[in-house]
């Protein structure tokens, strides 16, 4: 197999893994989402106040999810793209 070829095999599989991943959160996401709902509304409005900064955490964590689903969905666009290109 020729240098190129390999290059180009090694790039699917990268985007490949970028995409399955991206869904994989994705999927996780949808899950932890449904969770954050149930803790809030199960121990919401607590007279010390820990169930906000709980839900806080958890809404911050569920942003960096999002984050990375658009960086992985972008990383295999743009190998896709370049491996086209070869």
């Amino acid at each position: 197999m020729s240098q190129l070829a390999n290059v180009k095999q090694q790039l699917a599989s990268i985007g490949n893994d970028a995409k399955t991943t991206a869904a994989g959160l994705a999927g996780f996401k949808s899950k932890f989402s449904r969770a954050i709902a149930q803790v809030q509304a199960a121990v919401g409005g607590s007279a010390q106040g820990v169930d906000r900064e709980m839900v806080q955490t958890f809404r911050a964590a569920e942003k960096q999810v999002d984050a990375a689903i658009a960086a992985l969905q972008q990383a295999e666009r743009a190998v896709t793209k370049f491996a086209s290109s070869l």
